[in-house]
């Protein structure tokens, strides 16, 4: 190592250790994409490195060493993206890796063995990552591929979950419900709601006996006044000077009769 004149921090770990024991519910932090991430990126920027630079040694110009070295190290990076999300081994330290084979001149001298560096730095970072984080939490989530979701089998599903038509059918039979029936069906019937009802009935027949005995007053006041009236109620109130035969009045009567029937349906 020392021969190589290895660095003994590489940047990018740093990021690393975030999602490491930061985030260890990421998939990002799989031990698949930390390993796999990093030495994408380290192969990547090595073979740039590579490429653009050792090929050349004579620079026309001072500064066009490093303009090389920003072209390379954009290149490297996204290069290893695309790999990365080519793989589903998607890391973002690795990108980091990648550029810094390019843009750090003692990375660059050592060439071929920064892989090999990056490689068991990973190693080592997911290691100890399974120690501590399995303290109180757990890691990894998995270790190659994620879980496969479970699949149900459409008439499992359909048994599980109640159609939507099912559905609108029972809230269409549950609002045609009185109260009183929803109280029965959801065993949740209190005595004060039927004394309520009861009491309701009550006036009701005191304000149809009310009504009888003002028809009969009216009835009354009719027959002894000299202008004709007709009055279409519970019963047919007609005076002395409205001349009505039988089946006049067996017509009417009749049309009494339908209007009390329709007017008795509406209430309900």
């Amino acid at each position: 190592m020392e021969n190589h004149h290895t660095p003994m921090i590489i940047a990018s770990f740093g990021a690393g250790a975030v999602l490491l024991y930061g985030v260890v519910d990421s998939p990002l932090a799989q031990p698949r994409n930390v390993i796999c991430g990093q030495l994408v990126g380290s192969i990547v920027g090595v073979i740039i490195a590579q490429l653009f630079l050792t090929v050349e040694q004579n620079w026309t110009f001072t500064g066009q060493k490093q303009v090389v070295e920003w072209v390379g190290g954009a290149t490297a990076m996204a290069l290893a993206l695309t790999i990365m999300q080519l793989t589903k081994t998607v890391h973002p330290p690795g990108g980091a890796t990648a550029l810094i084979a390019v843009t750090t001149p003692n990375i660059v001298d050592i060439s071929w063995f920064y892989i090999a560096i990056v490689l068991v730095s990973s190693i080592t970072q997911v290691v100890i990552a399974c120690l501590i984080n399995n303290i109180e939490r757990r890691y990894p989530q998995y270790w190659w591929s994620p879980h496969e979701a479970i699949k149900l089998d459409p008439a499992t599903s359909t048994t599980l979950m109640p159609s939507t038509d099912d559905t609108q059918k029972e809230e269409i039979i549950a609002n045609n419900l009185t109260a009183a029936e929803e109280g029965i069906l959801n065993n949740n019937v209190n005595p004060p709601a039927l004394k309520s009802s009861a009491a309701s009935s009550s006036i009701t027949l005191q304000t149809t006996s009310a009504v009888d005995g003002a028809l009969s007053v009216l009835q009354k006041h009719v027959e002894s006044s000299n202008t004709p009236y007709l009055v279409i109620s519970q019963r047919l109130v007609v005076t002395a000077d409205i001349e009505l035969d039988e089946n006049e009045r067996n017509v009417l009567q009749s049309l009494v009769q339908k209007l009390n029937a329709a007017s008795h349906n509406m209430e309900k």
